[in-house]
């Protein structure tokens, strides 16, 4: 029998100083995706891949504000795709496979559908060299590990 155990996130985890590596204004280069297509064809369910890439505008950002403390009292941050512009609180968790950045709605946020439907949600840091940084998703449909969907969002650092 295997005895886990399960930590809260809190002020001095080993891992609040993580999310201050990537403070700054990042420029959105682009989302890229790779997503399944769910179709139903009579009687039949096809699931078929499509893959597209989303440029931005040349003005678009995510920025991520200094903070001592990343978990309890995260600063409101703002960003701006697709000529919305939001609010958000951004975590991170230095975590045990890949290192992530969650980015959700703060207490005060109004609602953002191009927020929540390209930004919100956990991010892994697939790759962070100097001023460039990939984050992104992975999942697979019913344990078919043979075809990995994703989204990846590349960004370069402006300030």
């Amino acid at each position: 029998m295997a005895v886990t155990t399960c930590y809260k996130w809190s002020p001095n985890w080993r891992d609040t100083k993580f999310r201050n590596k990537f403070v700054g204004k990042w420029r959105i280069d682009s989302i890229q995706y790779f997503l399944p297509s769910i179709r139903e064809v009579g009687d039949t369910v096809l699931v078929l891949d499509t893959q597209y890439t989303i440029y931005a505008k040349p003005d678009d950002y995510l920025e991520i504000l200094f903070t001592k403390d990343q978990v309890e009292k995260n600063v409101t941050c703002t960003g701006k795709f697709m000529d919305s512009t939001f609010s958000y609180d951004v975590q991170g968790f230095d975590g045990k496979i890949l290192p992530s950045l969650g980015f959700t709605y703060c207490l005060t946020c109004s609602p953002s559908i191009t927020f929540q439907k390209y930004i919100m949600g956990t991010r892994f840091i697939k790759m962070h060299e100097g001023v460039k940084l990939k984050m992104g998703t992975k999942f697979w449909l019913n344990d078919n590990y043979d075809r990995t969907y994703y989204s990846d969002t590349y960004l370069t650092k402006i300030e």
